[in-house]
């Protein structure tokens, strides 16, 4: 038996992590006088990356934005910025010391993320609910993290987040060379974790990277839309090979999670 977590938005909050990174990189932006509306830079930078990097772990490195964000100032300054003929071409192309700024960006990116991560895993709700239950069940059964990133950037959100004592083997996206929900990605999981597909159960946000991916491999697998709600964990209607509940917080998935284990031993 083996348990699969889904890490962003099911077991720490990266969607606010990222909301809060963002804002305090446009201060930063603007600290640095690099130039430009800050908000509409980044928005068509990610939108190129994503397109240009579909399916692949890379498209979501910061680092590729603050690049294309740069170049894209370099090319297109502000109307009104007057240089004459021979400052035009230093100025509005990419030079060496340009890369310092890029670099500095995608450090302050990390920083301010890893920042909020940190002040959110010391707030009670997780280290009296969330963390204790992951600890108890990572000593119960094998834990498998499985999300669509690049390796050094997990490593640095579950450092700055988990709590110590939790035990699970990371799998990214990088590593297996596809995204969830591919085949192949799930092929991979399931062959590190040496288990059956019946015998296994997965818990993520994503209703189709998530549920439906781990579901065609035949992969018990509940659907958490919201980190902190309130309910009952229900079973989802469908004919997938696999059954589907939703639940209405990560703490109910995996105290639902737990029971269904105990019951595959009996």
């Amino acid at each position: 038996m083996a348990l699969f977590l889904d890490l962003d938005n099911t077991l720490l909050p990266s969607k606010a992590a990222y909301e809060f990174a963002i804002g305090e990189c446009a201060k930063d932006w603007k600290e640095r006088k690099l130039g430009g509306d800050f908000f509409s830079l980044y928005e068509s930078a990610r939108k190129k990356v994503k397109n240009q990097l579909i399916g692949h772990s890379s498209n979501r490195l910061r680092l590729l934005c603050f690049k294309l964000m740069m170049d894209a100032f370099k090319k297109h300054p502000v109307e009104n910025q007057k240089t004459n003929s021979s400052e035009s071409k230093s100025t509005n192309d990419f030079q060496t010391k340009d890369i310092a700024d890029v670099l500095w960006m995608e450090e302050r990116y990390h920083f301010h993320f890893l920042s909020y991560l940190n002040a959110e895993a010391k707030k009670e709700i997780y280290q009296t609910k969330l963390f204790p239950k992951l600890v108890a069940l990572s000593n119960k059964v094998p834990v498998f993290l499985t999300t669509n990133e690049t390796l050094r950037t997990q490593l640095l959100k579950v450092s700055s987040f988990l709590p110590e004592q939790f035990r699970f083997t990371l799998i990214t996206s990088e590593e297996v060379g596809f995204e969830k929900p591919t085949i192949k990605f799930f092929s991979y999981v399931l062959e590190v974790s040496g288990e059956n597909s019946e015998d296994c159960i997965l818990l993520g946000d994503n209703w189709e990277d998530d549920v439906l991916g781990a579901n065609r491999h035949g992969i018990a697998s509940i659907h958490i839309p919201n980190m902190w709600g309130e309910g009952d964990v229900k079973e989802y209607p469908s004919d997938t090979p696999a059954p589907i509940w939703t639940a209405p917080s990560t703490v109910a998935a995996l105290e639902f999670a737990e029971l269904w284990f105990l019951k595959r031993q009996k």
